[in-house]
């Protein structure tokens, strides 16, 4: 085991404190600082519980997607930061998030190393539908310059400083001051169950006031407190990843209040009354298409089990020296089948097919039933036809 003051482990140290200095001093630039009601009231003005509602389709566009999990959160940090300058109209909302997250899509770096294809952006049209917010491409479009003329950041050279920047640096930092202290060494959890449960904390207003290093610092302490034979190591850590990060004493336990209750309802799987219920939209032909035997009726006579038929079937020899229509002619006065009989007729041969002529007096509604001739005797020639 490498001692705690090798050069090595000193250089490592010095390679995470930097980014996390970094990202602390970016920090309150990105901080947004949401004054909305917790409830909607009479002036239309866009509340707490509908920011939650966003945050919760934002989330379910970026697992459609299969997008990496900075897209998720930049995209509502831009809502957020949007909704702290710009006082909209909940009829707004929908559309400021999604041209929240279309922005986040093209703005945001590490497609390639966390995914084997280019960088792909999903297409507007594409999002309005999906997500029914109930705009066109061309509002989003829109939507997206207002963002920017608003924000004044360009994202294309720092991406927003979000919980899950400092939590990727803190679980870093805390796995290195950990490892050489701990007697009985064990797997910390996995960064990508972290970053599971810091999206579910980032789609609840009670953590939007929060800093992004209190929301990671808390979910670390939360973890790593179920490590029953290392605890008082891993308590001494994030003691002095606090210190690094300034975060008073006060506002951590507030903080973790608030998380471990977020944890505890997602734990429980509570039912979130922000849960996006998708209404599939269908015409009227894909409906026909879906359901081809809505209306089907057959015409076909029932076939008695076990039983045999009345009579032997009656089969019409075909000679070429006698015209087929002549039976046709001869036999149409005297067919009258009967429907209700056990057996249908046998089919008429295809060169003898013609279909009866319906005379005036006859209803349009009634079909005229299919007929077959019968077997004329030839006096003259003394046989069967």
């Amino acid at each position: 085991m490498a001692s705690v003051h090798s050069p090595a482990v000193m250089d490592r140290g010095q390679d995470l404190l930097s980014p996390l200095l970094e990202a602390l001093a970016l920090e309150p630039k990105y901080q947004p600082s949401l004054a909305l009601p917790h409830t909607a009231k009479d002036g239309g003005e866009i509340s707490m519980r509908m920011r939650n509602g966003s945050a919760h389709v934002l989330r379910c566009l970026k697992v459609w997607y299969d997008l990496p999990p900075d897209t998720f959160f930049n995209a509502v940090n831009i809502m957020d930061r949007f909704l702290t300058r710009m006082k909209a109209q909940p009829k707004h909302l929908s559309c400021i998030a999604v041209s929240a997250f279309h922005l986040s899509c093209q703005f945001t770096p590490g497609y390639s190393h966390l995914r084997d294809i280019p960088q792909v952006v999903p297409d507007s049209r594409d999002l309005t539908t999906i997500s029914q917010c109930k705009c066109s491409s061309g509002d989003v479009t829109r939507m997206e310059r207002i963002i920017l003329d608003k924000l004044a950041t360009d994202l294309r050279c720092q991406p927003p400083v979000t919980p899950l920047t400092l939590l990727r640096v803190l679980y870093a930092a805390h796995n290195h001051l950990a490892a050489p202290l701990l007697q009985h060494p064990t797997l910390p959890p996995p960064l990508t169950t972290l970053i599971h449960k810091l999206e579910i904390v980032e789609c609840d207003s009670a953590a939007a006031t929060f800093r992004p290093s209190e929301l990671a610092l808390s979910l670390l302490a939360l973890e790593f407190s179920q490590d029953n034979a290392n605890k008082h190591i891993h308590h001494a850590c994030i003691n002095h990843l606090q210190n690094i990060c300034k975060v008073t004493y006060d506002t951590f336990d507030q903080c973790q209040k608030v998380v471990a209750e977020l944890m505890d309802q997602y734990e429980n799987q509570r039912h979130s009354p922000h849960r996006q219920r998708l209404v599939w939209k269908l015409s009227n032909r894909t409906l026909r298409q879906l359901r081809p035997t809505d209306k089907f009726t057959t015409r076909l006579p029932t076939i008695v089990e076990m039983q045999g038929p009345s009579h032997p079937p009656i089969i019409r020899p075909r000679m070429d020296s006698e015209s087929s229509e002549m039976y046709l002619s001869s036999s149409e006065e005297e067919m009258d089948y009967d429907y209700d009989e056990e057996f249908p007729p046998l089919p008429t041969p295809a060169a003898s097919l013609k279909s009866p002529r319906k005379s005036p007096s006859q209803s349009p509604h009634k079909k005229t039933p299919a007929f077959l001739p019968y077997p004329q005797f030839n006096r003259k020639h003394n046989r069967i036809a």
